[in-house]
């Protein structure tokens, strides 16, 4: 059997402001929590074995894993790469939400419809996250960690038990949660644990 551990990377500016990032390269808050939560990531995971880690390529993703593996090489992935929000992406959400009411209606209702302008649909990340997981299948290795990004994280939770439609808000990560997959051949993957937060001494609570 092997044991999927995905996390989602430590919290940002971005995150306590209620802004979008997408691909935008935006690193761990120094002053406030996201350093802090990669280190209790780690005391998290003292004492249990892990075999190999992958991570999204963008900065804070990297420097959750390199903060909380620092014994293991971090190996990144495009298929981890956060949703692509094209236009959104810097955009706060309050404002977005008064300028564009129809789109932020979509956004919260059924985001699974929208096709970011100058990025990706969701639907393009379901592709490349089951890419990821069919992976997962194959390598020798027995605990596995990924670290990646909220919206990635809930994609890949729906991928691994073959849900397409009306999932996106049926999942809640915060910043530097651990959830855990388990897979084996005969069964598949199965979701063990959702959004484990105990060991975090501070989360902020990102809704939508």
């Amino acid at each position: 059997m092997k044991t999927i551990y995905i996390i989602r990377h430590g919290e940002t500016e971005s995150n306590r402001k209620g802004i979008f990032r997408g691909r935008l390269d935006i690193p761990l808050s120094k002053a406030g929590a996201g350093e802090k939560q990669a280190k209790d990531l780690r005391k998290y995971f003292k004492d249990k074995p892990v075999d190999i880690v992958f991570t999204s390529p963008l900065s804070r993703a990297v420097k959750t894993a390199e903060i909380a593996f620092p014994e293991n090489e971090i190996i990144k992935k495009e298929n981890l790469n956060n949703l692509d929000l094209g236009i959104w992406k810097g955009m706060e959400k309050d404002k977005l939400k008064k300028q564009s009411p129809k789109l932020w209606k979509t956004w919260i209702e059924s985001p699974e419809k929208i096709t970011f302008q100058k990025g990706e649909s969701i639907a393009d990340v379901y592709i490349r996250a089951g890419k990821f997981l069919n992976k997962i299948k194959d390598i020798k290795e027995k605990s596995i960690v990924v670290v990646s990004h909220r919206s990635v994280n809930k994609i890949m939770l729906a991928a691994c038990i073959g849900l397409k439609e009306n999932y996106f808000w049926k999942f809640h990560l915060d910043n530097c949660s651990v959830s855990i997959i388990l897979f084996e051949q005969k069964r598949g993957f199965t979701i063990f644990k959702l959004n484990q937060t105990d060991h975090l001494t501070h989360t902020v609570m990102e809704w939508y």
